[in-house]
Parts: structure tokens; C-alpha cells; sequence
């Protein structure tokens, strides 16, 4: 807050960072505001800072990129940058639809259940999964999304290089490597508190377009999150649960407070206009390869040009390409005038 207070300011970064002293002893009026200021500003070279954050592999987005989040951008306290790990292309958050999936890290059967139909639902429609990698229904959303060998991003609360929990290594690893990309607030080797977690969850919310919340207690920090999200102008849904169950006490507050029932998958893809699948396996060709099938997935839910697919896919689109072929020389897809497919049978 205090750096957009700068920004009203002085117009821009650089120009307040390099205001005269006596016009920053006037902004931050208490002294020793103002002291640590002008201290860090003497030693602070920017420029070999960014060479030793992107010598660990890390990437920064400021709020000047022309790919910083739109829709983040507009939240009441949007994050000065964004530090990421991962393909930076692969993700394009002013094209692509992001949902949140957030819910209790103690969750249930029954949670795990909705969870994983839930990611893996909304991967195959081509959304981006988002959640915070944290033990519980995060994970299970962000790993329903692989298993889609789908998009995901994962909203760390500490720094970018900082893997909590150290149990989730692997996820966090191959997130980078094959599906998605790890963002944080927070640059490489940031120290960690409690709070930092409760403000990772307003980035979740500014980069989606809807909210799920599948589980939580009466106390649950994702009651904040939905509750956040709406204020913010983000769509709320909520899973409905057994009513014997603690975990369901969270979703069922949401529900009374005017979130949206979420009771099947389709009907946030519905809210979006999207189709849901209107092929079932059992109409699917029996004949199929693996990445036949794959094709066969992506365009049952929606068209798509090569380039799209390809992407989705991961994969090179002169690889793809003799796929297209042989599914459209067998009237399985068709392409349309302005270039893209869709399934036929």
C-alpha cells in the first residue's frame, strides 16, 4: 500500500526512488521511515539484483508488463510484481480462463472425490486450474490438472524458491518442468510468516475468473478467500456436502451468504459458455492412439486452432499436424472456415 501511496506520489517508480530527501522526509513524515528508505537506496543496485534472481531461474513480471494479469492488476492491493518458475509462456492470463480450486487442507473421501472430478472436468475444458499447492485440496486440484496433462499454477505464500511443504518437491518440480508455472509475491530466498499464506490467496483470487471452494471448516481461511473473491467481483461457487461432516460447515455458510451451488461440473462451464462434452468415452472411436485421444478430448469440449492444440498439448505442431490429418481424412474432426476443429462424430 505504501508503494502505490509512492506511486500517487511521485508519478513512478524510478521517480520515487530517486526523489530529493526533503520530498520523502515529507511523504513518510515518521523519521525513521524515511532513514530506512534513503539506506536501502544508497546500497540498492537494481540491475544486479535481477541478474542474481534470473541466475536461479526465476522470472519477474511487474505490473508495467503487458502480461501481468488484467484481472489482478484490478484487485484492491494487486502484488508490485510476480516472481514465477516455469514456462511464462505457457500461460497467457489475459487470454486463458483461470479457476480457483481452494478448500480445507483436512479434507474428507468425499472432498478428494469432488476435487479430483472437479480438476480433472475443468483441464479438459481447457481452463487453468489455480490453487496454493498447500497440503489438502490443493494439491489434489493442482495434480487432477496433470493427470489432464493440463495447465496449473501454483500461488506460493513464501518465497518463489521456497517449497512448503518440502513433501510436495515433486509437484512443485514437475509443475515447472511440464505443466504450468509456480508464482509468488516474493523473490528468492524471502523469509516466511503465517500471514504471508493469507496474502497468497488474494493473488489465487485476482488471477481467476470464478472461485471454487470445495470443503472447510467453520473457521476455514477459505470462508476469507470466497469471501474476498466476491468483494472483488469473482464468481463463488460452492460444493454442498453431508451435512454430518465438519468440512462441509464452510461451503454451506458460502451458500447462505449467496455464493453459487456448484452440484456438477458442467454447470460453471455452462456459466461461462462453454459446452460442456457432449461426447462420451463410449461414443469416442474405439481405435484411437493415446494423443488421438487427447485431440479427441480438447475439441470434444470446444474448437480449437493447431496452434491451440499444440499448446495445450505440448507438443510441436509438426508433430501434431499428422495427427489432424489422419482424424479429419477419417471424419472424426472437421476444420472450420476461420481455422479451427471440432469433432464430427
Amino acid at each position: 500500500m505504501t508503494f502505490l501511496k509512492l506511486l500517487a506520489q511521485f508519478g513512478s517508480p524510478h521517480r520515487a526512488f530517486f526523489a530529493p530527501s526533503e520530498k520523502l522526509q515529507s511523504f513518510f513524515r515518521v523519521r525513521k521511515h524515511c532513514e530506512a528508505f534513503l539506506s536501502v537506496r544508497s546500497s540498492y543496485d537494481a540491475e544486479i539484483q535481477r541478474k542474481a534472481i534470473e541466475k536461479k531461474g526465476v522470472w519477474i513480471m511487474t505490473q508495467w508488463d503487458a502480461d501481468y494479469p488484467k484481472l489482478l492488476k484490478n484487485i484492491t492491493d494487486p502484488p508490485i510484481c510476480l516472481f514465477g518458475r516455469g514456462d511464462r509462456q505457457s500461460i497467457d492470463f489475459n487470454a486463458d480462463i483461470c479457476v480457483g480450486i481452494v478448500g480445507a487442507r483436512k479434507n474428507t473421501s468425499y472432498g478428494t472425490y469432488v476435487a479430483e472430478e472437479l480438476g480433472k472436468a475443468y483441464a479438459a475444458a481447457g481452463l487453468v486450474i489455480v490453487s496454493g499447492m498447500a497440503t489438502g485440496i490443493d494439491i489434489i486440484a493442482h495434480k487432477a490438472a496433470i493427470e489432464k496433462q493440463a495447465r496449473t499454477i501454483a500461488v506460493l505464500g513464501t518465497g518463489i524458491d521456497i517449497i512448503y511443504p518440502y513433501e510436495n518437491k515433486a509437484l512443485y518440480e514437475q509443475i515447472i518442468r511440464e505443466y504450468g508455472i509456480i508464482i509468488s509475491e516474493y523473490p528468492p530466498g524471502f523469509g516466511t510468516n503465517p500471514g504471508m499464506f493469507v496474502l497468497r490467496n488474494r493473488i489465487i483470487v485476482g488471477i481467476s475468473k470464478a472461485i471454487v471452494v470445495v470443503e472447510g471448516g467453520k473457521h476455514s481461511g477459505t470462508l476469507t478467500t470466497a469471501r474476498y473473491a466476491a468483494e472483488n467481483g469473482r464468481d463463488v461457487y460452492a460444493v454442498p456436502g453431508p451435512i454430518t461432516s465438519e468440512m462441509s460447515v464452510g461451503p454451506h455458510i458460502l451458500l447462505r451468504e449467496g455464493a453459487k451451488v456448484l452440484s456438477d461440473p458442467q454447470e460453471l462451464l455452462h456459466d461461462f459458455g462453454l459446452n460442456p462434452p457432449s461426447h462420451s468415452l463410449e461414443k469416442m472411436p474405439a481405435d484411437l492412439t493415446e494423443q488421438e485421444k487427447e485431440v479427441y478430448d480438447l475439441l470434444s469440449v470446444r474448437k480449437y486452432t493447431v496452434d491451440e492444440v499444440a499448446k495445450k498439448m505440448s507438443v510441436r505442431i509438426s508433430d501434431l499436424l499428422p495427427i489432424l490429418s489422419l482424424l479429419e481424412v477419417r471424419g472424426i474432426i472437421g476444420k472450420e472456415l476461420d481455422g479451427q476443429f471440432t469433432v464430427r462424430v
